[in-house]
């Protein structure tokens, strides 16, 4: 996913999910580099993403 405030480009993984503040259950991922709180992608998005890696590779 990519970063909407610094735009550095990180896997899921590598965020921090929520951020154990919120009474609502946070859903976003946080930065590593900013923690900045993002959305999480929506999984057409992501499974779109897959496919394009995978068509792009020789």
């Amino acid at each position: 996913m990519i970063c909407g405030f610094c735009g550095h480009e990180f896997d899921e993984s590598e965020g921090k999910q929520g951020c154990g503040g919120c009474t609502g259950g946070c859903h976003g991922i946080h930065c590593p580099r900013c923690n900045y709180m993002n959305p999480l992608e929506p999984a057409v998005v992501r499974k779109l993403k897959t496919m394009i890696k995978k068509f792009r590779k020789p």
